[in-house]
């Protein structure tokens, strides 16, 4: 017996050795499954930074990615809004600043994304060595030191402590291989070096390294721990060679996504201004007109067929002294050896030219000049002196250039603003005229001696050695570089800058000059080949520059003339309607009128009248009408509320434009367009029929389906305008109630939103006309100017199936809108909820004499886009829930949550009820009374007003129930309630609020009569019910902040973090950085105190 126990014992073990070696198999099975499902997910574009603070080492990086045209998300920590933006976009890799725990690296690594970890003091794994503990030695180094004779490459030798593990596969920008020069950063006394300790049994992983000079322990400062992971010491960021660096670190984790164009780049030099001097020491001489070719031939060295290119302005030819003009008669004699290009005739200013006959004869004068002395010219490039007329744009200039001289390139350093880092100068084709963005090589007009270089000589070196000038070259594949001839005479800086800039990249680094090729040549690679999405020009604001101010003509008056807000759309919600009434305010000015659009400009979604230029906008505005500071131009365009092209135009001339949306049904407003297209475009096409077409179908029927039902998609198109405006800019109507009644909504946007100085009151704007029979402008002599007759016509009404593919269509649409809406602090349109619109309290002002009328919504969400949830306020503290606040839109609970809408209320929580309605308390919606434990001892009902009733077989319910129960007027039900709380019984209860309420006082001290409360009642009078004054109702009007209502699918529980990190009360849908008061709906102007 005891031999058959240990047999069957051994095969028990055996057995069960044998399950878990298969469990372990399923599970490396089920995540290597779950590992390939991530690895076939698309990665987006996008770099996330998680870094704590922003210190130097993090903007420098910022500063780096910006230059290499890359997007990148920044956070404070790993938190839920990383790990749901991760899930989303998969970034093509993630930065860190610190060493991530291992459940976020578990879970980052199951997608396979790659990690940069930087290295600093926050890391308690590592260990740190000081900068006078290392181990420093030689190394030797190409370079070229300053000589105003002549160029000549020489050796030098410094120390350094960083060294490189040979053999490595992903350093490949840099040239060096064992040690890398260490110059420009001079180092503390207790400056360090934070890393990783070196592993002696992985070595391999090593990528650069220092040692100690006593104890010659390794430190490693780039190290690859595991696959696509990189550790990097954020020492390193003070020495030029990071950034070389950086490109490799990013092109490695990336799998060569971020190649950077390869190692091929393209170099032109333009030397403006040739035989142009204010003074005789400005012109170049003979001498210097040699060491020009000397400087020229050196470069060739690294550059194929490389040629400076000569910008000349032919009338002050041998117009100098004697030695000034043998030096002009040397160059001509030498022109071969140079390419020339077209700079103005008399180095003239082309900003306000409009005088085409005299600009085309001065600009064939230069070329007869190139002509008669037989220039190599470039026929297609020319530059205007200071880039005026280039940018900001002077149209005639681009059509005289292009279309009658046949230039097709031009540069310019100006585009999109004057003072931008050269990574965001950026190019465009305007008129078949293809503008390069030409880059500053830090020498200036004044720039003359190396000495006296600004802020000293080793600035301009660190340009060169790994600094501004270094990473020009390394980010971008073109670089077109200005100079003047005033920069090769006197030191002949511009001969030492380029020739060392040159010598340093091609010795440096492995990057490779191609051969010089021609601007056309040059123009064709940016605008085809490297950057195809800069070919339409973005207009920036001119106004918002000094410098664009001045080349543009210098008036600042012009600025007052661009519009103060925008009109946006959509197309068929009563924009127009809207646009009429405002016209009708003496300090709105609308633009003018054209016959094509009519009332809509449409120039920022219309290619061809963008085009036209921001003086053409300009034009289409009434100048003289702004007569005042208080004046405001404006313009409606409903093109632009789907245009994406639009909302980047106009961010980037009117940054700060105030933007009116109006918003209606988008089902109706679909059906309307689609009524709208057949009557312009005589199509015949049933509506039923067009819902049912997909693409396969006619493309034209196909395309107006999608006119009609595209910018229905709100949430879509409104969450793309607050990615370039806030949204404290936007002002979004209800459409609904615009059409019922727009007098309280224009008052609304006259003082809050426009804050005019002289408002109007709207109904002396606007009357309701019974013919039309709805609300037309009125003029000065009280005479309707209505629209035109196609404006607010009846349509034959919609078929229930286009109905019900509408309503499914816009479902999920409207969805995103509602939490949309409410997370950007929004009232919900009418149309989305249960209630109409509720009219507020209408108060006048003494300054001003206008009543004015904010009408806000309920708001309690639709059914069909929110079900009934549970939302609980359960906060631990001893304080029962009791209703200690009535209010006409909802309840406050223990003096410290106000809920809007029903409640059910239980001993120890509060939910939300989604009753909306007295005939809304069903017995489906006291179902929960079926499954709740405990039983309660006692339920009590306030069904609001004491006039309203409940259906029947509600009461027979609650009776089938076997409960006690209460069926009361709100108030006496929180009366009861509190009393029976209070008293320790078992109660639940229901509340409806109650809209007849006539002192809100009184209702609160009913509510707390028999509560523990009783004896805070003035206090608490002075803490909630004053907040509910006017001057607080106004300020929340200014503000268009007005109560958000309480959705209980967007607050699940009592403290959610929210994207901006601010902890939001769960029941009242108000965060505690802004909370919105509420705004009564109140008969009287003032409430009488009842005892």
């Amino acid at each position: 017996m005891v031999r058959c126990s240990i047999k069957r014992l051994i095969k028990t073990i055996i057995f069960l050795v044998i399950l878990i070696v298969i469990f372990k198999n399923l599970l490396s099975y089920s995540h290597q499954s779950n590992v390939n499902k991530f690895e076939f997910k698309q990665k987006s574009s996008i770099i996330f930074i998680v870094s704590s603070y922003r210190s130097k080492t993090i903007q420098r990086l910022f500063l780096f990615l910006n230059e290499l045209h890359l997007s990148y998300i920044e956070y404070k920590t790993i938190d839920e809004k990383f790990y749901n933006d991760l899930t989303t976009h998969i970034p093509s890799m993630i930065i860190l600043d610190r060493i991530p725990n291992s459940n976020s690296y578990n879970f980052i690594n199951q997608y396979q994304i790659s990690l940069l970890i930087l290295l600093n003091n926050q890391c308690h794994n590592c260990i740190s060595m000081k900068y006078s503990q290392m181990l420093f030695e030689n190394i030797s180094y190409p370079t070229i030191d300053f000589n105003r004779e002549e160029l000549k490459p020489i050796i030098h030798t410094i120390q350094s402590p960083f060294k490189i593990k040979q053999s490595n596969k992903i350093i490949r920008l840099l040239r060096f291989e064992k040690i890398l020069p260490y110059f420009f950063h001079f180092h503390g006394l207790h400056d360090q070096c934070v890393s990783l300790p070196i592993d002696k049994d992985n070595l391999i992983n090593t990528i650069i390294y220092v040692e100690n000079k006593i104890t010659f322990e390794k430190i490693n400062l780039m190290i690859i721990s595991k696959e696509k992971q990189i550790y990097l010491s954020e020492c390193l960021y003070h020495h030029w060679f990071i950034w070389p660096l950086m490109m490799d670190i990013f092109r490695y984790l990336t799998s060569n996504v971020y190649d950077y164009y390869g190692l091929n780049r393209y170099i032109q030099i333009d030397i403006d201004d040739i035989f142009l001097g204010s003074k005789s020491q400005d012109r170049l001489k003979s001498d210097d007109i040699q060491a020009l070719i000397r400087s020229q031939l050196f470069i060739q060295n690294y550059v194929s067929n490389f040629r400076y290119r000569l910008g000349f302005s032919g009338y002050y030819y041998d117009l100098g002294n004697d030695e000034d003009n043998q030096g002009d008669r040397l160059l001509i004699k030498e022109k071969d050896k140079f390419i020339w290009f077209h700079h103005t005739w008399k180095h003239e200013k082309l900003t306000n030219v409009y005088d085409k006959i005299s600009l085309i004869s001065s600009t064939k004068m230069n070329i007869d000049f190139a002509q008669k002395y037989n220039l190599p010219l470039d026929p297609n490039y020319a530059v205007a002196p200071h880039h005026t007329g280039i940018y900001p744009i002077n149209p005639i200039l681009y059509d005289i250039w292009h279309h009658i001289i046949n230039f097709n390139v031009t540069s310019t350093l100006n585009y999109p603003y004057h003072y931008m880092s050269p990574s965001n100068r950026r190019g465009f084709i305007y008129k078949g005229l293809s503008v390069l963005p030409r880059q500053s090589c830090s020498l200036y007009t004044t720039t003359r001696n190396y000495t006296n270089y600004p802020n000293g000589s080793h600035r301009l070196e660190q340009y060169l050695m790994g600094g501004k000038l270094f990473r020009i070259i390394l980010t971008n594949p073109i670089s077109i570089f200005m100079s003047h001839n005033i920069n090769y005479g006197h030191d002949r800086l511009g001969n030492y800058v380029f020739s060392k800039l040159i010598y340093l990249i091609s010795k440096w680094t492995r990057i490779k000059f191609s051969n010089d090729l021609s601007t056309s040549e040059l123009a064709r690679k940016y605008f085809y080949d490297f950057y195809p999405d800069e070919q339409l020009p973005i207009f920036t604001n001119p106004c918002h520059d000094q410098m664009l101010m001045n080349l543009w003509n210098g008036n600042r008056s012009l600025c007052r003339i661009f519009p103060q807000f925008l009109i946006v759309g959509p197309q068929k919600t009563g924009t127009t309607a809207l646009y009429s009434m405002l016209s009708q305010h003496p300090d709105l000015h609308p633009s003018k009128r054209n016959f094509i659009s009519y009332e809509e400009l449409q120039f920022f979604s219309n290619d061809t009248t963008y085009l036209n230029g921001i003086n053409w906008y300009l034009n289409q505005f009434d100048s003289d009408s702004i007569d005042s500071k208080w004046s405001m131009n404006f313009e409606k365009s409903a093109t632009y509320f789907d245009s994406m092209l639009a909302m980047k135009r106009i961010k980037a001339l009117l940054p700060n434009i105030r933007l009116i949306m109006m918003l209606t049904e988008p089902g109706t407003r679909a059906y309307s367009r689609y009524q709208h297209e057949i009557a312009r475009t005589n199509q015949t096409i049933n509506f039923d029929n067009l819902l049912q077409l997909n693409d396969s179908h006619n493309s034209n029927q196909f395309h107006l389906k999608e006119r009609c039902l595209q910018p229905g998609h709100y949430a879509e198109h409104i969450r793309q305008w607050l990615n370039y405006f806030p949204s404290k800019q936007i002002y979004i109507i209800d459409g609904d109630a615009f059409r019922y009644d727009p007098r309280t909504i224009l008052n609304d946007i006259q003082i809050a939103f426009l804050q005019l100085k002289n408002p109007i009151n709207s109904s002396k704007l606007v009357k309701f006309n019974t013919k039309k029979g709805f609300f037309c402008p009125i003029s000065k002599k009280n005479h309707f100017h209505c629209l035109g007759n196609s404006k607010g016509r009846q349509y034959e009404k919609m078929s229930s199936y286009a109905r019900e593919y509408l309503n499914n269509y816009y479902l999920l649409h409207n969805q995103k809108l509602i939490k949309l809406l409410r997370n950007n602090n929004y009232s919900l349109p009418s149309w989305l909820t249960f209630f109409n619109r509720i009219q507020l309290t209408k108060r006048c002002f003494s300054l001003s004499n206008i009543c004015h009328t904010a009408e806000g919504r309920m708001g309690y969400p639709n059914e069909r886009y929110e079900p009934t949830t549970i939302a609980a306020l359960d906060k631990e503290n001893k304080n029962l829930p009791l209703i200690t606040g009535l209010y006409e839109d909802g309840f406050m609970i223990a003096g410290q949550d106000r809920i809007v809408g029903a409640i059910f209320s239980f001993p120890r929580q509060i939910i939300c009820w989604n009753v909306y309605s007295p005939e809304q308390i069903t017995p489906e919606s006291l179902a929960l009374l079926e499954v709740v434990q405990p039983r309660p001892e006692i339920f009590v009902l306030g069904i609001g007003s004491r006039t309203n009733k409940i259906p029947p077989e509600t009461i027979q319910f609650i009776r089938s129930l076997k409960i006690g129960f209460e069926i009361l007027p709100t108030t006496q039900a929180c009366e009861t309630f509190n009393f029976l709380l209070t008293d320790n019984r078992l109660v639940y209860a229901g509340f409806f609020p109650q809209k007849d309420l006539t002192d809100q006082n009184y209702g609160l001290r009913k509510a707390i009569a028999h509560s523990q409360l009783y004896e805070k009642d003035e206090e608490y009078i002075k803490k909630d019910l004053l907040k509910d004054t006017y001057d607080v109702m106004l300020k929340a009007h200014r503000e268009r902040k007005l109560l958000r209502p309480y959705s209980p699918l967007s607050r699940r529980e009592s403290s959610v973090k929210q994207d901006d990190d601010t902890n939001v009360q769960s029941l009242t849908g108000t965060s505690n950085m802004e909370k919105r008061p509420s705004i009564k709906n109140r008969d009287q102007p003032e409430t009488n105190k009842q005892s």
